[in-house]
């Protein structure tokens, strides 16, 4: 383990991975940096120095000039004329003297323009480059976007995602929060890993799938297409690898670790990307964790038995928590009350 805590800003500046973070930024990088300067906020200005150093590091790319390239035509060709005449008498050569130096000639032509042709393709053909994108939604508020793969997903609220190519063949995507994602097939089958911050990621290749990163629990949700759960247990560090079919949900508890695989409506969990939300056996309790995930609404009760109360059931996602409260009261016959920003329900 490096001691960055003793480095200098030359220090930081040297070292290899402090230079990929600075020039070639990702997700694991940025965040392990981000989360050092926290614990080390003594380093920010030998950090700041060291950034300023790697970045004055510049690396021209040689160019010949059209002067040059015409000597180094003419180079070739002296030296092409020059090996003709080495051992020659000054009689005319035989014919197969002559065939052999007019083959050897057109071969080292052709030899040269494949050279230059095959260097002219390599230097039209662009350096694969790493690709970071990231957005984020506030309570209330959702997103649909195109990821950089053309990969598709709608960002609940309340939610950050992250989405990173570092290598010509693995797509990244790192979430808090809950997204809904079609993840585009790729001809090279680029694989689709999706992270949780914890100890759980799923990974594709092209498929339809939910995934719920809220609070402490986290719930995958497959539509369509077929997924894989990498799960490092808690104990021994062990990766635990399981499959999803359409129509299976597996829930993991971020607590204990602790994970279950069950059969589910895919389109029932999955209705909040219509704008529909699905109350099969919806309870009051659930109604409040729907306030927190997508309001960011705190809601505490007087009576714990109305936590039990329940309906079946849809109604159209209005966001806005106000309007929301009131879908809840009818549906429920319960009343929300405010008191210092936070809610207390009580019935009718």
């Amino acid at each position: 383990m490096q001691q960055y805590h003793l480095y200098t800003a030359r220090d930081f500046a040297l070292d290899e991975y402090f230079q990929e973070w600075v020039l070639r930024p990702d997700v694991k990088n940025t965040y392990y940096w981000d989360t050092w300067l926290k614990l080390h906020p003594e380093k920010k200005n030998a950090v700041d120095t060291a950034i300023q150093l790697v970045r004055s590091i510049h690396f021209r790319d040689y160019q010949m000039t059209a002067a040059q390239k015409e000597q180094l035509w003419d180079n070739i060709w002296e030296n092409i004329a020059a090996d003709d005449m080495t051992g020659l008498s000054p009689a005319p050569a035989p014919v197969a003297s002559r065939l052999r130096i007019f083959t050897w000639k057109y071969a080292a032509a052709v030899l040269l323009f494949v050279f230059l042709g095959t260097l002219w393709l390599f230097m039209r053909t662009q350096p694969f480059r790493t690709v970071t994108a990231s957005v984020a939604t506030q309570p209330g508020q959702t997103k649909r976007l195109l990821l950089p793969d053309s990969s598709e997903v709608l960002l609940n609220a309340g939610s950050r995602l992250l989405y990173t190519q570092k290598e010509p063949l693995v797509r990244e995507v790192w979430l808090d929060g809950e997204a809904w994602f079609h993840v585009k097939h790729t001809k090279d089958n680029r694989s689709f890993i999706v992270h949780t911050y914890d100890h759980l990621s799923v990974e594709v290749l092209g498929t339809r799938f939910n995934v719920n990163n809220f609070g402490n629990k986290i719930a995958v949700v497959l539509q369509e297409g077929s997924i894989k759960l990498n799960i490092t247990e808690q104990q021994d560090q062990h990766v635990t690898q399981l499959y999803l079919r359409p129509g299976e949900m597996l829930r993991y508890d971020k607590t204990d670790g602790e994970y279950s695989k069950s059969r589910t409506d895919a389109e029932k969990v999955t209705a909040w990307t219509h704008g529909q939300l699905v109350m099969d056996e919806y309870t009051v309790a659930d109604a409040i964790q729907f306030m927190q995930q997508v309001f960011d609404r705190h809601v505490t009760v007087k009576d714990p038995r109305v936590l039990r109360y329940s309906v079946s059931g849809s109604m159209p996602i209005i966001y806005n928590a106000d309007t929301m409260l009131m879908q809840f009261e009818k549906a429920f016959n319960v009343r929300f009350n405010k008191r210092d920003e936070t809610n207390h329900v009580g019935e009718n």
